[in-house]
């Protein structure tokens, strides 16, 4: 049965923003998946942790990686984003000029906004399923963690 949507306006206003982040290619879509996933990690959620970006493959090892919060097998602009993916759930103060300014130089102005903001949707949609406790559900999905439900 599916899950109730108590504000179905909300959802239909959020899917279309967030599924924008997604597919407007200001940002690869690894890079998105590689920080929603560290974000994920961070917070410990399991519901986020096991969806998964239907297009983007990830190995083993980079999944490792991730939990682990090492990054030196990533690629440089990979490193930039998720040095502020790393800040951004519990040191959001420590996001320096310097590292916004990477990721400007990476991925350039409007994609550097583009990753802030999709990094601020990763912290809150993992901390929303952790508050009402979502439980896992393997999924591959073309604009994480867009499908069925109140909360995804």
């Amino acid at each position: 049965m599916p899950t109730p949507c108590h504000r179905p306006e909300l959802l239909r206003r959020f899917r279309a923003f967030y599924g924008a982040l997604w597919s407007d290619d200001r940002v690869p879509r690894r890079v998105l998946e590689l920080c929603r996933l560290r974000i994920a990690a961070i917070h410990g959620c399991e519901a986020e942790w096991v969806i998964r970006d239907a297009r983007v493959a990830l190995e083993p090892e980079a999944l490792a990686a991730l939990r682990e919060g090492r990054f030196a097998a990533f690629s440089p602009a990979e490193q930039a984003a998720l040095a502020i993916a790393e800040r951004l759930p519990y040191a959001h103060h420590q996001v320096t000029d310097e590292h916004v300014a990477e990721l400007s130089g990476s991925y350039g102005a409007a994609g550097a906004v583009a990753l802030l903001t999709a990094l601020a949707f990763f912290d809150v949609i993992g901390r929303l399923k952790l508050v009402f406790d979502v439980a896992p559900e393997p999924a591959g999905l073309e604009a994480p963690p867009l499908r069925g439900g109140s909360l995804i």
